[in-house]
C-alpha cells in the first residue's frame, strides 16, 4: 500500500510543471477572441520535429502566472499555469496559439520527452497579457534548447530516467531564447493569424519582456522541482 501511495503521489508531483493549462484542443479556425473578450491568447512561432516514439509532443514550453515583487510563481499543480505543446496537429504555418487568462506571466521551463527540463529560474523573461488581446511572443529557438538540454544530460550523466523520475536542470545562465520582434515579423504574425483563425479579431501586439527570476518548489518528498507543489519566492539579498 505504501509503495502504491508513493507511486501515485510521485506521479502527481511530477505533473506539477506539466499538467496545467495545456494547449486548447480546438483548431485555430474554431477559436474565437474579440477586443471585448475577458480572456486572451498568446501566439508563438517555433520549430517542430517528429517526437520520440510513444511521445505525444516534440517538446513543451511551460509558463506560470507570476509575482514580480516576490519573484514567485503563482501557479500551482492544477491552476495558474499554461503549457504549449509542440504537436504537429497544433501548428499552423509554424505558429502555435494558446488561450490564456490575463495577468503577469513568466517562462518556467523547456521540457522534453516528459522526463527532462531546462528550468529558467535564474534567467527568465516576464510579460503581461491583457483581456481581449493576442500577445505575440516571437520566434522561440526550440532547436537551441534541444541541444542545450542534450548537453546538460550528457555532462551530468543523467541520460536515462526510470519510472516516475524527472530531471530538472536548475540555475542556468541562459534563459528562454527568442528572436526580437520587429515590425515585419509582427505583420507576418498578424497575417498568419488572419488566414488561419478568422474568428480571432482581437488586436495582436508584441510581448514586452523584462528579466525575471523565480524561486523553485519541491515535491511531496522534498525533491526540488521547477514547478513543484511548494513553490518559494526568490531569496532577497540582505
Amino acid at each position: 500500500m505504501a509503495r502504491r501511495l508513493r507511486t501515485a503521489l510521485t506521479a502527481l508531483a511530477m505533473g506539477a510543471a506539466m499538467l496545467p493549462g495545456s494547449a486548447n484542443a480546438k483548431q485555430p479556425k474554431d477559436q474565437a477572441l474579440t477586443a471585448t473578450s475577458e480572456t486572451a491568447m498568446i501566439m508563438i512561432k517555433s520549430d517542430f520535429w517528429e517526437p520520440a516514439p510513444s511521445m505525444h509532443s516534440a517538446y513543451k514550453i511551460a509558463f506560470s502566472t507570476y509575482d514580480p515583487v516576490e519573484g514567485k510563481m503563482l501557479g500551482g499543480p492544477f491552476a495558474g499555469g499554461a503549457l504549449i505543446e509542440a504537436q504537429e496537429k497544433k501548428f499552423f504555418e509554424r505558429y502555435l496559439l494558446l488561450p490564456i487568462k490575463p495577468g503577469h506571466w513568466v517562462y518556467v521551463s523547456y521540457q522534453q520527452q516528459d522526463k527532462w527540463a531546462l528550468c529558467f529560474n535564474a534567467a527568465s523573461l516576464q510579460f503581461d497579457v491583457k483581456p481581449g488581446e493576442v500577445v505575440y511572443l516571437g520566434k522561440f529557438d526550440a532547436i537551441s534548447h534541444r541541444q542545450q538540454l542534450t548537453r546538460q544530460a550528457i555532462l551530468t550523466g543523467r541520460t536515462s530516467v526510470s519510472g516516475y523520475g524527472f530531471v530538472d536542470f536548475f540555475d542556468l545562465s541562459e534563459g528562454p531564447k527568442l528572436n526580437p520582434v520587429d515590425d515585419a515579423q509582427l505583420a507576418e504574425a498578424r497575417a498568419v493569424l488572419a488566414r488561419n483563425a478568422p474568428l480571432v479579431t482581437a488586436p495582436v501586439r508584441a510581448a514586452v519582456y523584462s528579466p525575471a527570476k523565480f524561486g523553485t518548489g519541491s515535491t511531496l518528498f522534498a525533491e526540488r522541482r521547477c514547478g513543484g507543489y511548494f513553490t518559494k519566492g526568490v531569496k532577497k539579498k540582505e
